[in-house]
């Protein structure tokens, strides 16, 4: 492989154990993870500088930061195909939403897991919405919420964001990361700003 690689930030690795993703470290600058069977493996890192060659068993690529064209048209010479646009953002558990109320049928449960905390809202005891945060060192990392048909979306996904915001201010944590849609970054709440964008690359 050629090209150079930045060192990563720390929530990089959380990304992975967020997934279920068992992370390792190859090179500097760069994180393989594979699921619980060994198998699915995803390379993330910064844009390398071009040239730079995938590993011959990635199924995945995930870069972090401004788009590198060369790179980015040597990979789609090779057969790559981005797949998603997505965005971290930050924001301190202070400054955004900890609270949001929900319908009269709905409920609200938490779990802590081994990498991670779980919190579900369900209604009428059906599971609507489900989310997960992993502790760092100084921050709570979070992914958008997954939704399973909730009556009002917006009103699922701000509730267990809400939450876990919460959560964070109770233990101390000065910041909150979200790994978020493009479609959802595009609409910021009130206390979240932009870090950095992630490019997400398939083979196939």
């Amino acid at each position: 492989m050629s090209g150079t690689r930045r060192e990563l930030p720390v929530w990089a690795e959380a990304y992975a154990l967020l997934r279920d993703r068992i992370a390792t470290f190859p090179t500097p600058g760069e994180i393989r993870s594979v699921n619980h069977d060994g198998e699915d493996v995803e390379i993330l890192g910064y844009w390398p500088n071009a040239p730079w060659t995938a590993p011959a068993d990635a199924q995945r690529l995930v870069f972090l930061g401004p788009v590198n064209e060369r790179t980015a048209e040597s990979l789609q010479s090779a057969g790559w195909t981005e797949t998603a646009k997505m965005s971290l953002l930050a924001g301190k558990p202070e400054d955004v939403e900890q609270v949001v109320k929900l319908p009269d049928t709905s409920a609200l449960f938490e779990a802590p897991m081994n990498d991670y905390d779980v919190v579900e809202v369900t209604d009428f005891d059906r599971p609507v919405a489900r989310g997960r945060m992993h502790y760092g060192p100084s921050f709570g990392l979070l992914t958008d919420p997954d939704l399973y048909a909730p009556t009002d979306p917006d009103t699922a996904r701000r509730a267990i964001l809400a939450n876990f915001a919460g959560a964070a201010y109770g233990h101390g944590i000065p910041w909150l990361l979200l790994v978020a849609s493009s479609e959802n970054a595009g609409t910021l709440a009130e206390g979240w700003s932009k870090a950095t964008d992630l490019s997400f690359w398939q083979q196939g």
